[in-house]
């Protein structure tokens, strides 16, 4: 093995490990209920504004980012699959006389209701309510609200079925 992929191997498992140690300084700091879990290798953004209620879990390699004038509420009873991605802010874009870069930012508050299923790799956008009991489907990008009880999914994500 040559110096430069040592050198690698090395820098790649420290990442991870800072990953970690980051994920586990900023657990403290989310309001959270009883029995609840948040894998280590999530990137969490300003938990000051994060609030999961009990027996809620959010798998691993996942990205939870509340702004600092927006929230993400969880719900009791949740259950976030790995590499989901959870952000309250999104880019202006709108003026095509004006780079994007240049735009600013909106923040809008993610509230997801008790007994949330979402799945793997799902994208949860700003501004999104998601109803008690509701599914999203893996890989799902949502843009707008999902009522209770329901199942979406797709890019964009659109309603397949209500749950009976």
């Amino acid at each position: 093995m040559n110096i430069k992929s040592f050198l690698g191997k090395i820098c790649a498992k420290i990442e991870v490990s800072l990953i970690v140690l980051k994920t586990s300084y900023y657990q403290e700091k989310i309001v959270q209920g009883k029995n609840t879990n948040i894998a280590g290798s999530n990137r969490i953004g300003n938990p000051e504004n994060i609030f999961i209620g009990n027996n809620s879990y959010i798998n691993g390699n996942g990205f939870v980012f509340a702004s600092k004038n927006s929230k993400i509420v969880i719900g009791d009873n949740c259950l976030i699959s790995y590499n989901v991605h959870l952000r309250t802010d999104m880019h202006n874009y709108l003026n095509k006389n004006k780079l994007i870069k240049f735009q600013g930012h909106t923040e809008r508050d993610i509230i997801i209701g008790d007994d949330v299923w979402i799945g793997y790799g799902a994208q949860i956008m700003s501004g999104v309510t998601i109803g008690r009991g509701a599914v999203v489907a893996a890989g799902a990008v949502v843009t707008k609200d999902i009522p209770p009880y329901e199942v979406w999914g797709g890019v964009p994500a659109k309603k397949i079925k209500e749950r009976v």
